[in-house]
Protein backbone atom coordinates (compact mmCIF):
# COMPACT_ATOMS: atom_id res chain seq x y z
CA UNK A 1 0.00 0.00 0.00
CA UNK A 2 2.91 2.65 0.89
CA UNK A 3 4.38 1.86 -2.53
CA UNK A 4 1.85 2.45 -4.47
CA UNK A 5 0.83 5.67 -2.57
CA UNK A 6 4.29 6.85 -3.31
CA UNK A 7 3.51 5.83 -7.11
CA UNK A 8 0.05 7.99 -7.26
CA UNK A 9 1.76 10.90 -4.65
CA UNK A 10 4.21 11.02 -7.58
CA UNK A 11 1.87 11.67 -10.41
CA UNK A 12 -0.34 14.02 -8.47
CA UNK A 13 3.07 16.17 -7.66
CA UNK A 14 3.96 16.10 -11.76
CA UNK A 15 0.48 17.32 -12.35
CA UNK A 16 1.38 20.77 -11.01
CA UNK A 17 1.51 23.58 -13.57
CA UNK A 18 0.57 27.75 -13.40
CA UNK A 19 -2.52 28.93 -15.33
CA UNK A 20 -3.08 32.30 -16.19
CA UNK A 21 -6.46 34.22 -15.03
CA UNK A 22 -9.31 33.99 -17.45
CA UNK A 23 -10.57 37.30 -17.52
CA UNK A 24 -14.10 38.19 -16.37
CA UNK A 25 -16.77 39.09 -19.30
CA UNK A 26 -14.78 36.04 -21.41
CA UNK A 27 -17.00 33.82 -23.49
CA UNK A 28 -16.42 30.87 -20.37
CA UNK A 29 -17.91 33.02 -17.75
CA UNK A 30 -21.37 34.89 -19.09
CA UNK A 31 -23.09 31.50 -18.13
CA UNK A 32 -25.50 31.83 -15.01
CA UNK A 33 -26.24 29.71 -12.11
CA UNK A 34 -29.04 27.27 -12.78
CA UNK A 35 -30.54 24.55 -10.31
CA UNK A 36 -29.15 21.04 -11.15
CA UNK A 37 -30.98 17.78 -10.73
CA UNK A 38 -28.53 16.62 -8.64
CA UNK A 39 -26.71 19.08 -6.13
CA UNK A 40 -23.75 20.28 -7.71
CA UNK A 41 -21.61 23.54 -6.06
CA UNK A 42 -22.44 26.28 -8.17
CA UNK A 43 -21.26 29.55 -8.10
CA UNK A 44 -24.14 31.76 -7.17
CA UNK A 45 -25.55 35.47 -8.56
CA UNK A 46 -23.50 37.33 -10.82
CA UNK A 47 -20.56 35.32 -10.23
CA UNK A 48 -18.14 37.07 -12.85
CA UNK A 49 -19.78 40.95 -13.78
CA UNK A 50 -18.27 42.42 -16.75
CA UNK A 51 -17.70 45.36 -14.37
CA UNK A 52 -13.53 46.67 -13.17
CA UNK A 53 -12.29 43.61 -11.19
CA UNK A 54 -12.67 44.10 -7.47
CA UNK A 55 -9.38 41.67 -6.71
CA UNK A 56 -6.51 41.97 -9.31
CA UNK A 57 -5.72 38.59 -10.23
CA UNK A 58 -2.39 36.89 -8.80
CA UNK A 59 0.58 36.32 -10.81
CA UNK A 60 1.34 32.51 -11.23
CA UNK A 61 3.83 31.52 -8.79
CA UNK A 62 5.90 29.23 -11.14
CA UNK A 63 8.51 31.20 -12.85
CA UNK A 64 7.37 31.81 -16.91
CA UNK A 65 11.08 30.67 -17.86
CA UNK A 66 10.95 26.98 -16.27
CA UNK A 67 9.41 23.91 -17.61
CA UNK A 68 6.54 24.09 -15.97
CA UNK A 69 5.95 27.63 -16.46
CA UNK A 70 6.48 27.32 -20.34
CA UNK A 71 4.05 24.06 -19.99
CA UNK A 72 1.15 26.25 -18.34
CA UNK A 73 1.60 29.11 -20.31
CA UNK A 74 0.81 26.72 -23.51
CA UNK A 75 -1.95 24.97 -21.71
CA UNK A 76 -4.40 28.27 -20.10
CA UNK A 77 -4.12 29.34 -23.64
CA UNK A 78 -6.90 26.82 -24.65
CA UNK A 79 -6.32 27.93 -28.25
CA UNK A 80 -2.89 25.64 -27.87
CA UNK A 81 -2.31 23.00 -30.82
CA UNK A 82 -1.72 19.92 -28.21
CA UNK A 83 1.64 19.15 -30.94
CA UNK A 84 3.63 22.00 -29.00
CA UNK A 85 3.49 20.58 -26.30
CA UNK A 86 5.25 16.95 -27.87
CA UNK A 87 8.69 18.47 -27.42
CA UNK A 88 7.82 18.40 -23.39
CA UNK A 89 6.80 14.59 -23.67
CA UNK A 90 10.66 13.96 -25.48
CA UNK A 91 12.16 15.33 -22.21
CA UNK A 92 14.44 13.56 -20.38
CA UNK A 93 13.03 14.65 -17.15
CA UNK A 94 9.77 12.20 -16.12
CA UNK A 95 8.03 15.03 -14.01
CA UNK A 96 8.01 17.09 -17.01
CA UNK A 97 6.91 14.42 -19.30
CA UNK A 98 3.90 13.90 -17.07
CA UNK A 99 3.09 17.55 -16.51
CA UNK A 100 2.92 18.14 -20.43
CA UNK A 101 0.61 14.92 -20.66
CA UNK A 102 -1.82 15.97 -18.74
CA UNK A 103 -1.28 19.74 -20.08
CA UNK A 104 -2.52 18.14 -23.49
CA UNK A 105 -5.24 16.91 -21.34
CA UNK A 106 -6.50 19.66 -19.69
CA UNK A 107 -6.88 21.46 -23.65
CA UNK A 108 -9.30 19.33 -24.28
CA UNK A 109 -8.60 19.06 -27.87
CA UNK A 110 -9.21 15.81 -29.66
CA UNK A 111 -6.02 16.59 -31.63
CA UNK A 112 -3.74 15.18 -28.30
CA UNK A 113 -5.68 11.65 -28.39
CA UNK A 114 -2.68 10.31 -30.87
CA UNK A 115 0.45 12.22 -28.46
CA UNK A 116 -1.56 10.29 -25.25
CA UNK A 117 -2.11 7.09 -26.80
CA UNK A 118 1.73 7.01 -27.81
CA UNK A 119 2.88 7.68 -24.54
CA UNK A 120 0.42 5.28 -22.47
CA UNK A 121 1.56 1.93 -24.62
CA UNK A 122 5.75 3.02 -24.80
CA UNK A 123 8.49 2.70 -22.71
CA UNK A 124 8.05 5.73 -20.40
CA UNK A 125 7.80 5.36 -17.18
CA UNK A 126 4.81 4.07 -14.81
CA UNK A 127 3.81 7.67 -13.89
CA UNK A 128 4.00 9.43 -17.23
CA UNK A 129 1.99 6.70 -19.16
CA UNK A 130 -0.37 7.09 -15.84
CA UNK A 131 -0.34 10.98 -16.59
CA UNK A 132 -1.06 10.38 -20.17
CA UNK A 133 -3.96 7.82 -19.06
CA UNK A 134 -5.70 10.72 -16.81
CA UNK A 135 -5.00 12.64 -19.97
CA UNK A 136 -6.80 10.51 -22.22
CA UNK A 137 -9.55 10.74 -19.49
CA UNK A 138 -10.11 14.45 -19.41
CA UNK A 139 -10.15 14.59 -23.01
CA UNK A 140 -12.74 11.50 -22.90
CA UNK A 141 -12.79 10.95 -26.91
CA UNK A 142 -14.08 7.80 -28.00
CA UNK A 143 -10.80 7.49 -30.34
CA UNK A 144 -9.07 6.70 -26.98
CA UNK A 145 -10.69 3.49 -26.27
CA UNK A 146 -8.43 0.45 -27.61
CA UNK A 147 -5.47 1.72 -26.02
CA UNK A 148 -7.20 2.57 -22.84
CA UNK A 149 -8.77 -0.74 -22.89
CA UNK A 150 -5.53 -2.55 -23.20
CA UNK A 151 -3.38 -0.54 -20.26
CA UNK A 152 -6.46 -1.37 -18.26
CA UNK A 153 -6.51 -4.92 -18.66
CA UNK A 154 -2.82 -5.62 -19.00
CA UNK A 155 -0.67 -2.65 -17.70
CA UNK A 156 0.46 -2.18 -13.98
CA UNK A 157 -1.66 -1.13 -11.58
CA UNK A 158 0.02 2.04 -11.48
CA UNK A 159 -1.31 2.71 -14.91
CA UNK A 160 -4.44 0.01 -14.93
CA UNK A 161 -6.01 2.29 -12.98
CA UNK A 162 -5.90 5.93 -14.44
CA UNK A 163 -6.92 3.90 -17.10
CA UNK A 164 -9.83 2.12 -15.85
CA UNK A 165 -10.79 5.68 -14.22
CA UNK A 166 -10.31 7.25 -17.71
CA UNK A 167 -12.88 4.37 -19.83
CA UNK A 168 -15.15 5.75 -16.75
CA UNK A 169 -14.92 9.00 -18.27
CA UNK A 170 -15.59 8.16 -21.52
CA UNK A 171 -18.63 5.63 -21.14
CA UNK A 172 -20.45 3.13 -23.71
CA UNK A 173 -21.40 -0.64 -23.81
CA UNK A 174 -16.78 -1.14 -24.69
CA UNK A 175 -15.72 0.56 -21.39
CA UNK A 176 -18.19 -0.35 -19.24
CA UNK A 177 -17.41 -4.12 -20.57
CA UNK A 178 -13.72 -4.09 -19.63
CA UNK A 179 -14.56 -2.20 -16.00
CA UNK A 180 -16.66 -5.09 -15.39
CA UNK A 181 -14.29 -7.42 -15.76
CA UNK A 182 -12.07 -5.76 -13.75
CA UNK A 183 -14.28 -6.00 -10.46
CA UNK A 184 -12.51 -9.31 -10.26
CA UNK A 185 -8.88 -8.16 -10.62
CA UNK A 186 -7.78 -9.35 -7.25
CA UNK A 187 -5.78 -6.36 -6.50
CA UNK A 188 -8.40 -4.30 -4.13
CA UNK A 189 -6.88 -0.69 -5.86
CA UNK A 190 -7.96 -1.97 -9.26
CA UNK A 191 -11.48 -2.99 -7.80
CA UNK A 192 -12.35 0.44 -6.51
CA UNK A 193 -10.88 2.28 -9.82
CA UNK A 194 -13.36 -0.56 -11.64
CA UNK A 195 -16.59 0.91 -9.52
CA UNK A 196 -15.49 4.01 -9.71
CA UNK A 197 -15.24 4.27 -13.55
CA UNK A 198 -18.95 2.30 -13.85
CA UNK A 199 -19.98 4.94 -11.33
CA UNK A 200 -18.94 7.41 -14.27
CA UNK A 201 -20.08 5.63 -16.97
CA UNK A 202 -23.93 5.73 -15.99
CA UNK A 203 -23.66 9.62 -15.42
CA UNK A 204 -26.29 11.66 -17.64
CA UNK A 205 -25.01 12.99 -20.54
CA UNK A 206 -22.79 9.39 -20.75
CA UNK A 207 -23.43 7.09 -23.56
CA UNK A 208 -26.86 5.32 -22.56
CA UNK A 209 -26.16 1.61 -21.47
CA UNK A 210 -29.34 -0.77 -22.06
CA UNK A 211 -31.43 -1.82 -19.38
CA UNK A 212 -30.02 -5.33 -20.04
CA UNK A 213 -26.74 -4.51 -19.50
CA UNK A 214 -26.73 -2.12 -15.93
CA UNK A 215 -29.21 -5.19 -14.78
CA UNK A 216 -25.82 -7.78 -15.40
CA UNK A 217 -23.58 -4.84 -13.74
CA UNK A 218 -25.69 -4.27 -11.03
CA UNK A 219 -25.79 -8.32 -10.48
CA UNK A 220 -22.13 -8.26 -10.59
CA UNK A 221 -21.30 -5.04 -8.23
CA UNK A 222 -23.73 -6.62 -5.96
CA UNK A 223 -21.90 -10.14 -5.90
CA UNK A 224 -18.41 -8.35 -5.61
CA UNK A 225 -19.40 -6.27 -2.88
CA UNK A 226 -20.75 -8.67 -0.78
CA UNK A 227 -17.47 -10.69 -0.42
CA UNK A 228 -15.15 -7.07 -0.50
CA UNK A 229 -12.90 -7.23 2.75
CA UNK A 230 -10.97 -3.75 1.44
CA UNK A 231 -12.88 -0.71 3.30
CA UNK A 232 -11.80 1.90 0.46
CA UNK A 233 -12.88 -0.69 -2.15
CA UNK A 234 -15.82 -1.74 -0.80
CA UNK A 235 -17.26 2.29 0.15
CA UNK A 236 -16.78 2.49 -3.55
CA UNK A 237 -18.51 -0.11 -5.17
CA UNK A 238 -21.42 1.07 -2.89
CA UNK A 239 -20.75 4.38 -4.72
CA UNK A 240 -21.03 3.13 -7.55
CA UNK A 241 -24.46 0.93 -6.98
CA UNK A 242 -25.51 4.32 -5.44
CA UNK A 243 -24.99 6.84 -7.81
CA UNK A 244 -25.97 4.91 -11.45
CA UNK A 245 -27.63 1.18 -10.43
CA UNK A 246 -30.12 2.03 -7.68
CA UNK A 247 -32.60 1.50 -9.68
CA UNK A 248 -31.94 -2.42 -10.51
CA UNK A 249 -29.90 -3.07 -7.16
CA UNK A 250 -32.92 -3.75 -5.00
CA UNK A 251 -31.69 -6.92 -2.81
CA UNK A 252 -28.17 -5.60 -2.85
CA UNK A 253 -29.22 -2.20 -0.83
CA UNK A 254 -30.96 -4.30 2.20
CA UNK A 255 -27.46 -5.88 2.68
CA UNK A 256 -25.83 -2.53 2.38
CA UNK A 257 -27.99 -1.03 4.75
CA UNK A 258 -27.02 -3.39 7.77
CA UNK A 259 -23.05 -2.87 6.68
CA UNK A 260 -20.58 -2.14 9.70
CA UNK A 261 -18.91 0.65 7.57
CA UNK A 262 -20.71 3.90 7.85
CA UNK A 263 -20.19 4.74 3.90
CA UNK A 264 -21.83 1.60 2.93
CA UNK A 265 -25.05 2.12 4.98
CA UNK A 266 -24.28 5.52 3.43
CA UNK A 267 -24.28 4.85 -0.57
CA UNK A 268 -27.50 2.42 0.39
CA UNK A 269 -29.57 4.92 1.68
CA UNK A 270 -29.08 7.06 -0.76
CA UNK A 271 -29.65 4.44 -3.66
CA UNK A 272 -32.75 4.01 -1.88
CA UNK A 273 -33.96 7.68 -1.73
CA UNK A 274 -33.31 7.93 -5.06
CA UNK A 275 -35.93 5.19 -5.97
CA UNK A 276 -38.23 6.12 -3.56
CA UNK A 277 -39.11 2.23 -2.98
CA UNK A 278 -41.62 2.35 0.43
CA UNK A 279 -40.75 -1.39 0.95
CA UNK A 280 -37.52 -0.45 2.15
CA UNK A 281 -39.58 1.77 5.05
CA UNK A 282 -39.14 -0.10 7.96
CA UNK A 283 -35.53 -1.15 7.17
CA UNK A 284 -34.44 2.27 6.85
CA UNK A 285 -36.37 3.28 10.17
CA UNK A 286 -33.73 0.88 12.01
CA UNK A 287 -31.07 3.47 11.01
CA UNK A 288 -33.16 6.65 12.70
CA UNK A 289 -30.29 6.54 15.55
CA UNK A 290 -27.35 5.31 13.95
CA UNK A 291 -24.41 6.13 15.23
CA UNK A 292 -22.84 8.02 12.21
CA UNK A 293 -24.46 11.86 11.75
CA UNK A 294 -24.43 11.43 8.22
CA UNK A 295 -26.26 8.19 8.19
CA UNK A 296 -28.72 10.22 10.01
CA UNK A 297 -28.73 12.68 7.76
CA UNK A 298 -29.37 10.30 4.52
CA UNK A 299 -32.43 8.44 6.67
CA UNK A 300 -33.94 11.50 6.53
CA UNK A 301 -33.62 11.96 2.74
CA UNK A 302 -34.23 8.84 2.14
CA UNK A 303 -37.51 8.90 4.65
CA UNK A 304 -38.80 12.18 2.84
CA UNK A 305 -38.67 10.75 -0.60
CA UNK A 306 -41.03 8.41 0.66
CA UNK A 307 -43.42 10.61 2.35
CA UNK A 308 -42.57 8.82 5.88
CA UNK A 309 -42.44 11.26 8.57
CA UNK A 310 -40.59 9.56 10.97
CA UNK A 311 -38.38 11.45 13.17
CA UNK A 312 -34.59 11.48 13.32
CA UNK A 313 -32.06 12.85 15.26
CA UNK A 314 -30.06 15.27 13.38
CA UNK A 315 -28.16 17.00 16.11
CA UNK A 316 -24.44 17.57 15.28
CA UNK A 317 -21.82 16.22 16.21
CA UNK A 318 -20.52 18.04 18.83
CA UNK A 319 -17.18 20.51 18.39
CA UNK A 320 -14.61 19.91 20.62
CA UNK A 321 -13.19 22.44 22.47
CA UNK A 322 -9.06 21.85 20.52
CA UNK A 323 -11.10 23.13 17.78
CA UNK A 324 -12.24 26.82 18.83
CA UNK A 325 -8.14 27.24 19.10
CA UNK A 326 -6.90 29.53 16.21
CA UNK A 327 -2.95 28.53 15.13
CA UNK A 328 -0.27 30.54 15.02
CA UNK A 329 -0.20 32.68 12.03
CA UNK A 330 1.92 33.41 9.14
CA UNK A 331 2.75 36.62 7.42
CA UNK A 332 0.66 37.09 4.36
CA UNK A 333 2.52 37.21 0.55
CA UNK A 334 5.26 34.47 2.79
CA UNK A 335 6.58 31.76 0.49
CA UNK A 336 3.73 29.55 -0.80
CA UNK A 337 5.76 26.11 0.09
CA UNK A 338 4.69 22.74 -0.93
CA UNK A 339 2.25 21.78 1.56
CA UNK A 340 0.86 25.77 2.60
CA UNK A 341 -2.08 25.57 5.46
CA UNK A 342 -4.78 28.35 5.98
CA UNK A 343 -7.14 28.92 9.34
CA UNK A 344 -10.44 29.65 8.31
CA UNK A 345 -12.05 31.21 11.93
CA UNK A 346 -16.01 30.94 11.36
CA UNK A 347 -18.55 31.38 14.32
CA UNK A 348 -18.69 27.45 15.28
CA UNK A 349 -15.23 27.06 15.36
CA UNK A 350 -11.72 27.17 13.31
CA UNK A 351 -11.04 25.04 9.78
CA UNK A 352 -7.66 24.58 8.50
CA UNK A 353 -7.57 22.87 5.59
CA UNK A 354 -4.43 22.03 3.58
CA UNK A 355 -3.25 23.71 -0.04
CA UNK A 356 -2.29 21.36 -2.79
CA UNK A 357 0.49 23.11 -4.92
CA UNK A 358 1.44 19.94 -6.40
CA UNK A 359 -1.84 19.24 -8.18
CA UNK A 360 -3.88 22.56 -9.02
CA UNK A 361 -0.98 25.69 -8.35
CA UNK A 362 -2.83 28.58 -9.52
CA UNK A 363 -6.10 27.35 -7.80
CA UNK A 364 -3.59 27.74 -4.22
CA UNK A 365 -2.42 31.04 -6.36
CA UNK A 366 -5.42 32.50 -6.65
CA UNK A 367 -6.97 31.49 -3.29
CA UNK A 368 -4.00 32.98 -1.14
CA UNK A 369 -4.07 35.72 -3.00
CA UNK A 370 -7.77 36.57 -1.78
CA UNK A 371 -6.78 35.28 1.75
CA UNK A 372 -3.79 37.47 2.23
CA UNK A 373 -5.85 40.72 0.86
CA UNK A 374 -8.73 39.54 3.86
CA UNK A 375 -11.22 39.20 0.92
CA UNK A 376 -13.09 35.71 2.62
CA UNK A 377 -12.94 37.69 5.91
CA UNK A 378 -16.64 38.49 7.00
CA UNK A 379 -18.66 36.49 4.15
CA UNK A 380 -20.91 33.71 5.00
CA UNK A 381 -21.39 30.06 4.10
CA UNK A 382 -24.08 30.85 2.51
CA UNK A 383 -24.71 27.53 0.87
CA UNK A 384 -24.91 24.32 3.06
CA UNK A 385 -26.77 20.69 1.94
CA UNK A 386 -25.93 18.41 4.77
CA UNK A 387 -23.77 15.19 3.51
CA UNK A 388 -22.74 16.89 0.70
CA UNK A 389 -20.82 20.44 1.02
CA UNK A 390 -21.09 23.92 2.79
CA UNK A 391 -19.96 26.66 0.84
CA UNK A 392 -18.70 30.09 0.97
CA UNK A 393 -16.58 33.09 -0.84
CA UNK A 394 -19.34 35.25 -2.01
CA UNK A 395 -18.26 38.71 -1.03
CA UNK A 396 -21.76 39.98 -1.87
CA UNK A 397 -23.22 37.90 0.89
CA UNK A 398 -26.16 36.90 -0.93
CA UNK A 399 -27.41 40.75 -1.69
CA UNK A 400 -29.08 41.36 -5.26
CA UNK A 401 -26.87 43.22 -7.85
CA UNK A 402 -23.89 43.23 -6.26
CA UNK A 403 -20.52 41.06 -7.65
CA UNK A 404 -20.21 37.91 -5.96
CA UNK A 405 -16.74 36.52 -7.34
CA UNK A 406 -13.28 38.47 -7.55
CA UNK A 407 -13.43 39.89 -10.84
CA UNK A 408 -11.69 36.77 -12.62
CA UNK A 409 -11.86 33.72 -13.35
CA UNK A 410 -9.66 30.58 -12.44
CA UNK A 411 -8.86 28.36 -15.19
CA UNK A 412 -9.74 24.29 -14.41
CA UNK A 413 -7.16 22.17 -12.79
CA UNK A 414 -8.79 18.89 -12.43
CA UNK A 415 -6.62 16.08 -11.29
CA UNK A 416 -6.34 12.89 -9.96
CA UNK A 417 -7.32 13.84 -6.80
CA UNK A 418 -10.78 12.03 -5.63
CA UNK A 419 -13.38 14.06 -3.87
CA UNK A 420 -13.29 12.62 -0.91
CA UNK A 421 -14.51 13.95 2.63
CA UNK A 422 -13.44 17.68 3.47
CA UNK A 423 -11.87 18.21 -0.31
CA UNK A 424 -11.67 21.87 -1.03
CA UNK A 425 -12.29 22.89 -4.39
CA UNK A 426 -14.40 26.04 -6.35
CA UNK A 427 -17.78 26.53 -7.46
CA UNK A 428 -18.39 27.04 -11.43
CA UNK A 429 -20.93 28.47 -13.55
CA UNK A 430 -23.21 26.78 -15.19
CA UNK A 431 -24.63 26.67 -18.44
CA UNK A 432 -28.28 27.33 -18.61
CA UNK A 433 -29.28 25.45 -21.45
CA UNK A 434 -26.99 22.49 -21.14
CA UNK A 435 -27.84 22.69 -16.89
CA UNK A 436 -23.55 21.81 -17.30
CA UNK A 437 -20.83 23.26 -15.33
CA UNK A 438 -18.86 25.87 -17.18
CA UNK A 439 -14.99 24.61 -17.49
CA UNK A 440 -12.56 27.75 -16.16
CA UNK A 441 -15.12 29.79 -14.49
CA UNK A 442 -14.24 29.60 -11.09
CA UNK A 443 -13.77 32.52 -8.93
CA UNK A 444 -14.02 32.61 -4.94
CA UNK A 445 -16.67 30.16 -4.33
CA UNK A 446 -15.22 27.78 -2.25
CA UNK A 447 -16.54 24.28 -1.17
CA UNK A 448 -16.12 21.61 1.57
CA UNK A 449 -17.09 18.37 1.27
CA UNK A 450 -19.10 16.64 4.04
CA UNK A 451 -18.51 13.05 2.31
CA UNK A 452 -17.44 11.82 -0.77
CA UNK A 453 -18.62 13.15 -4.32
CA UNK A 454 -16.58 11.79 -6.92
CA UNK A 455 -18.90 12.95 -9.70
CA UNK A 456 -17.29 16.13 -9.01
CA UNK A 457 -14.17 14.76 -10.33
CA UNK A 458 -14.77 15.31 -13.98
CA UNK A 459 -15.24 19.39 -14.01
CA UNK A 460 -13.94 20.08 -10.35
CA UNK A 461 -10.78 21.33 -9.58
CA UNK A 462 -9.92 19.77 -6.16
CA UNK A 463 -6.99 22.10 -4.56
CA UNK A 464 -6.72 21.07 -0.54
CA UNK A 465 -8.21 19.46 1.97
CA UNK A 466 -9.26 19.95 5.70
CA UNK A 467 -6.43 18.84 8.26
CA UNK A 468 -8.15 20.23 11.14
CA UNK A 469 -11.96 20.84 11.98
CA UNK A 470 -13.98 18.61 10.28
CA UNK A 471 -16.53 18.72 13.26
CA UNK A 472 -17.02 22.24 12.17
CA UNK A 473 -17.08 21.42 8.56
CA UNK A 474 -20.29 19.46 9.94
CA UNK A 475 -21.57 21.85 12.69
CA UNK A 476 -22.25 24.48 10.27
CA UNK A 477 -26.14 25.26 9.63
CA UNK A 478 -28.55 25.07 7.15
CA UNK A 479 -30.05 28.55 6.37
CA UNK A 480 -33.35 30.06 4.65
CA UNK A 481 -31.93 32.89 2.72
CA UNK A 482 -34.98 34.75 3.54
CA UNK A 483 -34.99 34.35 7.09
CA UNK A 484 -32.92 37.71 8.15
CA UNK A 485 -33.47 37.11 11.71
CA UNK A 486 -31.02 34.11 11.79
CA UNK A 487 -28.37 35.06 8.99
CA UNK A 488 -26.14 32.50 7.75
CA UNK A 489 -23.00 31.10 9.76
CA UNK A 490 -19.93 33.41 8.66
CA UNK A 491 -15.85 33.70 8.20
CA UNK A 492 -14.86 35.94 10.53
CA UNK A 493 -11.53 35.93 8.86
CA UNK A 494 -9.08 33.58 6.76
CA UNK A 495 -4.87 33.82 7.22
CA UNK A 496 -2.20 31.56 6.04
CA UNK A 497 -1.09 29.55 9.59
CA UNK A 498 1.67 26.99 11.04
CA UNK A 499 0.73 23.86 10.26
CA UNK A 500 -1.28 21.81 12.46
CA UNK A 501 -0.38 18.30 11.50
CA UNK A 502 2.75 16.23 9.87
CA UNK A 503 3.26 16.73 6.54
CA UNK A 504 5.80 13.58 6.03
CA UNK A 505 5.83 11.97 2.07
CA UNK A 506 3.36 9.02 3.02
CA UNK A 507 0.85 11.20 5.31
CA UNK A 508 0.36 13.62 2.47
CA UNK A 509 0.01 11.01 0.07
CA UNK A 510 -2.88 9.86 2.09
CA UNK A 511 -4.50 12.91 2.83
CA UNK A 512 -4.86 12.69 -0.82
CA UNK A 513 -6.00 9.02 -0.73
CA UNK A 514 -7.57 7.74 2.26
CA UNK A 515 -11.09 8.20 2.96
CA UNK A 516 -11.41 5.55 5.46
CA UNK A 517 -8.70 6.37 7.81
CA UNK A 518 -9.33 10.14 7.07
CA UNK A 519 -9.58 11.59 10.52
CA UNK A 520 -8.60 15.78 10.80
CA UNK A 521 -8.49 15.83 14.74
Amino acid sequence: MASRLATLLTLLVIAAVCALPVLAGSALATGSATTAPQPTPMASGMAHPTAAPTVSAPTPSAPNDSPFGIIGNLERNRKTQPSALKPYLQSSDAAVQARAAIAIGRLHNPAGVPLLIAVLGGAYPESVRAAAAFGLGVIASPNALDALHAAALHAPPAVAGPAADALGRIGGDAAVDVLTQLLYSRDAYMRGKAAIGLGLAGLTGKPEITIARKTAIAKTLASVISGERNPETKWRLAWAIYRSYATTSGSVLRYMLTDNQELVRLMALKAIAKVKDRTFAVSVRLLANDPSWRVRVEVRNALDAMKDPTPVNLTQPPVPRDDQTEPKALPSGAPIGDHPQVAIVANKGVIVVELFPDVAPYHVDAFLNLVDKGFYNGTTINRVIWDFVIQGGDPSNGKANLPSGPGFNVPDEVNPVEQLTGMLALGLDYDNVKNTPIFDSAGSQYYITQSPQLHLDEAFSTFGRVVKGMAVVYAIQKHDPTDFKNPSDVVARMYRCEPVSLQTPEIEAQLRTDEVHYNPQ
